[in-house]
């Protein structure tokens, strides 16, 4: 980014910037001043109007969401490059598995066809012609060569294959928060604007999920086994999400589970199964052997509605798990329940 300020004028932005950061309660480390600079600047309409959405939801501001604006509308051009790259990559070795494919089909045929020549002319002729046997021998020398080509092909088809797959990890990867291996809110993004484009009224729940007491949890035992604790949380939690379905990590000990054509009803069902799986977790420190305390989960459940943003329906999501919180932790709560709290 490139900016034109003055010296004065960029004391005053600068000063703007840590007040937004200190509002919202961010550390003024480079992503998130980045985002706030370029923010005040209003340089970016696609990100400003990002955050106005957020601020008029009134949704929470962390890392995590900071670093999913940046990744989304700052992210530097080299990068953007390197992603059409890949893009461009997995196309090609895509067809190139492709023609192979056709390829080593095409000469099994061929090969085929040369034996059935072969055995035709032994048949036909007895005893063979000098002509015929010169022919004969050129047709086995021609079919060696075949052979050998389609080696070559299912060899290269094979590695073509090798390369896609290796390359859908490296895109799976840039899609994954690297500690629990669940999406990031970056590929939920992505998967949204996806649902909402093949049907704009689609029907999506969301299960906000976030840890009871985990701040706690990590000043007594430290953020190495709060960290392992975090991830077994987080398999446990994606177990009971369907393939359709996206689960993601949110927040520091927040997860989000987005179900496509589910009802509130279900929705609150498959909740209450992940709370309980969760609550029977048990854990051991591997130092001394020693049990470590239950971790428990708050939830909250609601549907998307054609007439809010996303933002306000994951603030709506996430002041509904609050609730639960509200109410004791350890328990799910549903946008039913709002009308009565």
């Amino acid at each position: 980014m490139k900016y034109k300020d003055t010296m004065q004028q960029a004391t005053d932005k600068a000063a703007q910037v840590v007040a937004f950061l200190k509002h919202n309660q961010l550390a003024a480390h480079p992503t998130n001043y980045t985002v706030g600079y370029e923010y005040i600047s209003g340089n970016n309409n696609a990100l400003c109007q990002a955050i106005e959405e957020k601020l008029a939801a009134k949704a929470r501001f962390d890392d995590f969401i900071m670093a999913e604006l940046y990744n989304r509308h700052l992210l530097p051009e080299q990068q953007q490059q390197q992603e059409q790259l890949l893009q461009d990559v997995s196309g090609m070795v895509t067809r190139l598995s492709g023609y192979t494919d056709l390829a080593a089909e095409a000469t099994e045929d061929f090969i085929d066809q040369l034996d059935h020549t072969v055995f035709k002319l032994e048949q036909d002729a007895m005893p063979m012609p000098p002509a015929l046997a010169e022919l004969k021998q050129v047709t086995l020398t021609y079919r060696k060569q075949q052979q050998q080509l389609n080696q070559q092909l299912v060899s290269a088809n094979q590695q073509s294959h090798q390369l896609r797959n290796e390359l859908e990890q490296i895109k799976q990867q840039r899609l994954q928060d690297p500690l629990t291996g669940l999406y990031n809110r970056v590929a939920m993004q992505s998967q949204v604007d996806l649902w909402l484009s093949e049907q704009p009224d689609r029907q999506i729940a969301a299960i906000a999920v976030d840890l009871d007491h985990f701040s706690r949890f990590n000043q007594d035992y430290g953020h190495l086994i709060g960290d392992i604790i975090l991830s077994k949380v987080a398999t446990k939690v994606r177990s009971y999400v369907q393939e359709s379905g996206l689960p993601v990590r949110a927040g520091g000990e927040q997860f989000l589970l987005l179900l496509p054509d589910v009802d509130l009803r279900t929705a609150n069902e498959i909740a209450e199964q992940v709370r309980k799986g969760v609550e029977k977790l048990r854990f051991i420190s591997a130092k001394d052997k020693k049990s470590l305390p239950k971790i428990t989960i708050s939830l909250g459940v609601a549907l998307y509605q054609s007439s809010e943003n996303w933002y306000q329906f994951l603030a709506r999501t996430d002041s509904i798990m609050l609730l639960a919180k509200q109410r004791g932790r350890n328990q799910v709560a549903s946008e039913s329940m709002l009308a009565f709290a």
